[in-house]
């Protein structure tokens, strides 16, 4: 049944550039494959929809009754299943409710909420009923934080005979008790494997974090296997560390550990990299959309690079990425960036000072980049598969009126430039920039003083 379902899933989705509105490239009224009866013909040549054959049309439109929705109800016209991930630190409510505004048909949002500020084991329990509340397509995610005087580390260590495993059991525990709908997509979201992982050190060593994302998924036999999203975090790793190459030797040395990722590979949803790009090596003045962009994925889609230029021996590891790779871009407004901390690089986001207006046109391009690199990579990752931190922080001090105007406008352009990006039908990058009928450009300008493109990321193509 279930190849049968996907067979018709896949013939309706040759249908799906003849939703309305038609690529810049599509045929036009007169092309012979707009005049064909055969729907196949017809509709896969990109024809405008007023342009084909009536019986083409109604041979679409059968299909469609006929074909399941894909994905839990989404729609079987779209190219792309969008799976948006959002980690936030505050305002969540107001992302959601842009995006729940704004959205693609075609994506679902996972939005991860905080633990309580005063005790990162505990979760606050009555928001994942608010986010579900907006509808079916914004999916609450349970934050699991690590690190802080009151995070999951300090539980492991505050009893003895407490292990990793159990600490994954008890955060499954506390989801369950709040109320959390594993049957609807819900799911958790671990925080984080960093650079420890990365060098096999402790706090979070690759034996440690492979029992806590066991416990994690496993439940402890008592709730049902779930898998969930992990996150490789930023630390070390900022677009402007002085040692990219260095990085580059440690991450092929993870890379490789197939234990490691044979283990934790089940449990997982999505993989998801923490790339937050820095103004500084993005709006560089006279640059093209082509240039930024390309410097964008350089950058953010480094690690899928890298491993996709892999030896043979990593065949398992790239089929993993594939199948549950995304970067995670920031649209985090504004941040002093990794440079003002001790040590330097440690935290923080990638450099934001700018005004709101260029922070609006530098998260439009990184959909832009992420959707375009899809499209040029269809059989890996990240397919549909993107995702934005959200911390806003009022580093300018801005009333307290002009604040929330500027987060409502970061929302909405978050979702605008998902929802074009991914949408059903002729959806492809270029609607992150400019909506259908706008004449607006969110992918030009952008220019930052002093700003230069990076050219070390590119060395993430070669596995040499």
């Amino acid at each position: 049944m279930r190849s049968f379902v996907l067979s018709i899933a896949l013939f309706v989705s040759l249908f799906a550039v003849s939703i309305p509105a038609a690529a810049e490239d599509s045929p036009t009224a007169g092309d012979p494959a707009c005049l064909a009866d055969d729907a196949l013909v017809a509709l896969d040549s990109g024809c405008p929809r007023a342009a084909v054959q009536p019986s083409a049309v109604a041979a679409l439109e059968q299909a469609r009754a006929a074909a399941p929705a894909l994905s839990d109800d989404l729609p079987p016209w779209c190219r792309l299943h969008a799976e948006a991930v959002f980690w936030t630190a505050a305002d969540w409510p107001l992302l959601s409710e842009a995006l729940a505004a704004d959205p693609s048909p075609c994506a679902d949002y996972y939005i991860s909420i905080p633990p309580q500020s005063a005790d990162h084991t505990l979760l606050r329990g009555a928001q994942d009923d608010l986010l579900r509340a907006l509808g079916p397509q914004i999916h609450p995610v349970a934050e699991m934080t690590l690190g802080t005087p009151t995070g999951w580390d300090q539980w492991v260590h505050a009893a003895p005979g407490r292990t990793w495993f159990d600490a994954g059991v008890e955060f499954r525990r506390r989801m369950a008790a709040a109320g959390y709908r594993f049957d609807l997509g819900e799911t958790w979201l671990l925080n984080e494997f960093d650079r420890s992982t990365r060098r096999d050190e402790e706090p979070y060593s690759r034996a440690a974090m492979r029992e806590l994302v066991r416990g994690l998924y496993d439940g402890g036999g008592t709730l049902p296997p779930v898998q969930g999203i992990v996150e490789i975090g930023i630390a070390y790793t900022h677009q402007n560390i002085p040692d990219v190459a260095g990085y580059k030797d440690e991450l092929k040395s993870w890379l490789q550990d197939s234990d490691f990722w044979e283990a934790v590979a089940p449990a997982i949803k999505i993989l998801t990299k923490e790339t937050y790009p820095d103004a500084r090596f993005w709006g560089v003045a006279g640059s093209s959309r082509h240039d930024r962009t390309e410097h964008l994925s350089q950058y953010m889609e480094h690690v899928n690079n890298l491993v996709e230029s892999g030896p043979r021996s990593l065949s398992d590891m790239q089929t993993f990425i594939r199948n549950t790779f995304m970067p995670l871009g920031s649209a985090t407004w504004p941040a002093f960036g990794p440079d003002p901390y001790t040590p330097p690089f440690c935290c923080g986001h990638g450099w934001t000072m700018i005004p709101l207006e260029e922070m609006l046109h530098l998260i439009s391009e990184q959909v832009y980049a992420v959707r375009q690199y899809a499209a040029s990579h269809p059989q890996g990752a990240p397919a549909g598969r993107l995702g934005f931190s959200w911390q806003p922080t009022n580093n300018f001090k801005l009333p307290a009126a002009e604040w929330l105007a500027a987060r409502k406008a970061l929302a909405a352009r978050i979702a605008s430039a998902i929802h074009y990006a991914y949408r059903e039908g002729g959806a492809s990058a270029e609607g992150a920039c400019s909506p259908p009928e706008s004449s607006v450009d969110w992918c030009t300008g952008g220019d930052v003083a002093g700003a230069v493109f990076d050219p070390r990321w590119a060395t993430f193509d070669s596995w040499k």
